[in-house]
């Protein structure tokens, strides 16, 4: 009787959990919109990232190091007395190449070294945006002579990436009110939301233009940093 008893039980459990799950499988499907709302913020930049280059040719690779490292430590020190704080400065690529002598054409014979190239390049991180000028004037002065990659940027852009947010997720808002009320529903509640930030957007300025002797200080305008996200936002409706 113990064990009629026992299977007894068991079976209502499993017919009533069986139950359960259908009434679950017959609730009709949330009714949901999905839209996407965008937010971009500018931002007056505070960081400088800019390389300095020092090539030299010479006959010998053994002259053109040589000639480069004297150059270059006049260079990175004549940086170094224009930093303060929390800028830096620190090497960013070295290289050391053959020039090869012009063939003739249809020439099948390997064409004959006829100097040597080496390039020495220090990246520099500044905090003070109106000294940028006067760092590449005294720069040059100092002897470099290729200036590449010269961007303004964001110490942190956080602050600028939530109100960002702010702004998309208004609009996201925005675009759910007006499709509801398109289609003659109301907004019951958020069931889904993904975030994703967009490439911040630099004042960039041409790369890998040669240095010039100046008489005036260099002007730079830095412009704005623009910092955009988006934000998807699934909400219910009744």
């Amino acid at each position: 009787m113990w064990f009629t008893v026992r299977t007894f039980l068991t079976v209502c459990l499993l017919v009533s959990m069986i139950s359960a799950i259908g009434r679950a499988d017959q609730q009709p499907p949330r009714r949901t919109i999905t839209v996407t709302g965008t937010g971009e913020v500018s931002a007056a930049p505070d960081l400088a990232l800019v390389s300095f280059a020092v090539e030299t040719q010479a006959k010998t690779a053994a002259e053109a190091a040589t000639a480069n490292a004297a150059k270059t430590d006049k260079v990175v020190n004549a940086i170094k007395g224009q930093l303060k704080g929390d800028d830096k400065i620190m090497t960013s690529g070295y290289s050391l190449e053959p020039q090869y002598q012009t063939q003739e054409r249809g020439s099948l014979s390997p064409p004959p070294i006829v100097g040597y190239v080496a390039r020495n390049e220090v990246r520099v991180e500044i905090n003070r945006i109106e000294a940028v000028g006067r760092l590449i004037d005294t720069a040059i002065a100092a002897g470099a002579n290729r200036i590449s990659n010269l961007q303004f940027t964001l110490k942190d852009r956080n602050p600028q990436l939530r109100a960002a947010l702010a702004k998309a997720g208004a609009e996201a808002r925005a675009q759910a009110e007006s499709v509801a009320t398109a289609l003659g529903v109301q907004i019951k509640q958020v069931v889904a939301a993904t975030t994703s930030s967009g490439p911040i957007v630099l004042p960039r300025y041409r790369e890998g233009f040669a240095a010039a002797a100046a008489s005036a200080a260099t002007p730079l305008e830095p412009g704005e940093v623009k910092v955009s996200a988006s934000l998807e936002v699934s909400y219910e409706i009744e």
